[in-house]
């Protein structure tokens, strides 16, 4: 700005920063409209505004004057330190000839612009600051005047006025979007859809209120007690539905099991705050909340935003927290519903044994002491044939009376009982058991119904191939990292991959070539690739593949 302009000029040049701050709703744009007004008004060449979190420590900076690649060689953001706390211990107006004189400042980091002049002024709503203008290096090398902080109050009085509007606009569209999302989950829960597909709904509504990037829900594995994610949306994370997260110290786990909600602004700098997925970028705000009431939580609802966008304001935070007590409803309606269909099942099974007892049972009987005595009766060759009649008879009595006992006792019929600990359970139980063998825990994924599907002979084979597979990750190839991939659909493919050194010469065969016997006596193959054949460390992918049989008739 041109040194000899008029104060009226000033005022005019403040009436025009003004109107184009106030001009719009949308918070954020009203934000950075705020520092390139601020920037303009005092002829500065860079701008910045912190705004405060709950802990009165900036949690949110824009900057104005630095480009994006000299944002990210600074690094983090700033906090609170130095001079710029000054402003928030103190929220009144600061103007310094030279920054790096004053008793509070602890310097720049590493790769930061020289900076010189400085003068920052408070922002406030209802009295109370919410975050600071900061504005340094007056162009042309001269100090800000006291006239450029008298025009940044200005501004900052406007700025504050504009900023609670576009707060209130955006919490009343977030609020009504809240309803109408609020209002298809109720629906869906009352009308009594699956937990799968109340929770599918649920992870993507919360997406869309919640401006979110990644939403996801999880639910413990009913034998093993991991956290198995039943749904996601966004990032391309819908394909990982059925990994198993992390089985300890992640957000999901201790709000799982605490019933605790975790709030972070910064994901990738708190290392329990992982979501245990491949995303294309490290988050930033996350927040995870319980399904349902401490103690009794019945899974976990977790919202992702990626690094460097806005965290999750208390309004967001409670609408899904909303959401999350729906999920538990829904989940809980869902178990309801299955005891009382359990409870029908076995009466009408008790109501067919009692029926078998006393009808099919006595007339049975009855059939054959009416044979016996017909039998005494008549020629020896026809006795024969009445006296094998009779045990015909006894041997279907002794069958009715067995089927009524496995009725009663609820017992399963054959093979359903090889299941009864599902195949998903017991890979869960393998990966966990070679834990401490690794050094790590292997990321685990699965797709399909893999404890429907695959029957009982099969699944033996698989649990047996992973065991030895994972052996062999432990044993030769000095991993840091495995994945461990069980797909089932007109076929069962098990994958197990690694970043180690590769199938190294010498080391014995005889596991893999028992692995490929398996697969061959179920019609199968197994292949061992090398993941990256241009690395160092080249990584192996084993895959374990056979088909599902044709023509069996597999119960749930």
């Amino acid at each position: 700005m041109d040194p000899t302009s008029t104060p009226r000029d000033r005022t005019d040049v403040l009436l025009e920063a003004v109107l184009g701050v106030s001009r719009g709703l949308d918070l954020e744009s009203v934000l950075h409209r705020i520092v390139e007004a601020a920037v303009d008004l005092v002829d500065a060449r860079y701008g910045a505004l912190g705004l405060l979190g709950a802990d009165k420590r900036i949690h949110r900076f824009l900057t104005v004057g630095m480009t994006e690649d000299e944002v990210a060689a600074v690094g983090p953001y700033p906090t609170g330190r130095g001079v710029l706390g000054e402003l928030i211990r103190h929220p009144t107006p600061l103007r310094l000839p030279n920054l790096s004189a004053h008793v509070a400042s602890v310097g720049f980091p590493a790769h930061h612009p020289p900076m010189r002049t400085f003068v920052g002024v408070p922002l406030r709503v209802h009295g109370s600051p919410f975050g600071n203008l900061y504005l340094t290096d007056k162009r042309g090398g001269g100090e800000f005047t006291a006239e450029d902080e008298r025009v940044l109050e200005g501004l900052a009085a406007a700025a504050s006025v504009a900023v609670e509007n576009a707060r209130l606009y955006d919490v009343a569209r977030l609020r009504e979007r809240w309803a109408r999302a609020n209002d298809r989950i109720s629906r869906h829960v009352l009308a009594g859809s699956s937990p799968h597909d109340v929770l599918t709904l649920i992870a993507s509504e919360a997406r869309e209120v919640a401006d979110a990037d990644v939403t996801t829900t999880a639910v413990p594995d009913p034998t093993t007690g991991r956290l198995v994610l039943q749904s996601a949306s966004g990032l391309d994370t819908e394909a990982q539905v059925g990994s198993v997260l992390a089985a300890d110290g992640t957000f999901g786990t201790l709000t799982f099991r605490t019933g605790v909600l975790m709030v972070t602004d910064d994901a990738s700098a708190d290392e329990r705050a992982s979501l245990s997925l491949d995303l294309p970028g490290p988050l930033g705000p996350l927040a995870v909340w319980p399904l349902g009431q401490p103690g009794s939580a019945r899974g976990v609802l977790a919202a992702g935003r990626l690094r460097g966008r806005p965290p999750f304001s208390s309004v967001v935070v409670e609408a899904l927290g909303a959401f999350a007590a729906q999920a538990a409803v829904a989940l809980e309606l869902a178990e309801g519903r299955a005891d009382a269909e359990r409870v029908a099942l076995l009466r009408d099974r008790e109501r067919i044994a009692r029926d078998l007892h006393d009808l099919a049972i006595q007339r049975l009987y009855a059939t054959g002491l009416l044979l016996q005595r017909v039998a005494r009766g008549t020629a020896p060759e026809v006795a024969d044939q009445l006296t094998r009649a009779v045990d015909e008879v006894d041997e279907t009595i002794a069958l009715v009376r067995t089927t009524i006992y496995r009725l009663q006792s609820g017992e399963p019929s054959d093979g359903a009982h090889a299941r009864r600990v599902g195949l998903r359970s017991r890979v869960i139980t393998e990966v966990d058991a070679t834990v401490a063998a690794l050094g790590f825990t292997a990321r685990l994924r699965f797709e399909g119904a893999v404890d429907t599907l695959v029957p009982p002979d099969i699944a033996e084979h698989v649990v047996a191939v992973l065991r030895e597979a994972l052996s062999n990750v432990a044993r030769h190839a000095h991993a840091s990292r495995a994945e461990v991939r069980l797909a089932v659909g007109d076929e069962v493919v098990l994958t197990v991959s690694d970043d180690g050194v590769g199938v190294q010469p010498g080391v014995p065969r005889s596991g893999l070539v028992n692995l490929a016997r398996r697969a061959a006596e179920s019609g199968g193959t197994l292949t061992v690739t090398q993941v990256n054949p241009e690395a160092v460390q080249t990584g192996t992918r084993l895959e374990w593949r056979v088909p599902l049989p044709a023509d069996e008739s597999l119960e749930p």
